[in-house]
């Protein structure tokens, strides 16, 4: 507690032990381990977030239609990751910069990355309420993250989830999360362990190759 001369009586922030590594990905230490979701988590909708701050938790629903057929999983079926003891959860969202942007004709995939990487760095970072980020994701209005890539870093303390895609398929943003245990399930209550959850996108993707090669 902080007392402050002829004013309230202020508390300080949770106490923190200098020496303890913070896993987040605003500043992730250097050879955190790092598990890229992309073959999973890409194309996926998230169609719902909601926290329980008395239960310190954020639980994000997944509709992945492309797994659930390909897996034969019951209709319906939605993949969920939940996040207890939650210590941090941020959103940004990007505002595009007008200027006039194209990709010459003829030009190489290497040159369009870079010019395209150009083009991404004068977007314009804004800050967003989680609260407001919350309301605004819902199936029921079709306002759905569609995701582009997620990843994971892990300690041996907590984890920092990284989402990021389009909001209703136009605003461009960043989902982050930091806490104590990640619990991937599904819907009918079937928990995933993490290796587990990654083969579910690894061989559907692994199909798909096998049908664009013979094709």
């Amino acid at each position: 507690m902080v007392q402050r001369e002829g004013g309230p009586t202020l508390k300080r922030g949770p106490a923190t032990d200098d020496d303890t590594v913070v896993v987040d990905w605003a500043n992730l230490p250097q050879g955190t381990p790092t598990e890229y979701l992309d073959l999973t988590m890409h194309d996926a909708h998230v169609v719902s977030i909601q926290s329980d701050l008395l239960k310190r938790s954020v639980s994000i629903r997944c509709d992945i239609e492309h797994l659930r057929d390909f897996h034969r999983l019951p209709e319906g079926f939605q993949l969920i990751l939940r996040l207890d003891a939650v210590q941090s959860a941020r959103v940004f969202r990007y505002s595009i910069w007008p200027g006039e942007f194209s990709v010459p004709d003829g030009a190489s995939r290497e040159e369009e990355s870079r010019l395209v990487l150009e083009y991404q760095a004068k977007w314009r970072e804004e800050s967003f309420s989680w609260t407001e980020f919350e309301k605004t994701v819902s199936r029921e209005y079709e306002q759905v993250l569609d995701i582009a890539d997620a990843a994971l870093a892990t300690s041996r303390d907590s984890v920092a989830l990284r989402l990021r895609g389009h909001l209703n398929y136009t605003v461009y943003h960043e989902v982050f999360l930091r806490a104590e245990k990640l619990t991937i399930l599904g819907s009918n209550g079937r928990i995933f362990q993490l290796k587990e959850f990654q083969k579910l996108g690894e061989a559907f993707w692994e199909a798909f190759s096998r049908r664009s090669t013979q094709t």
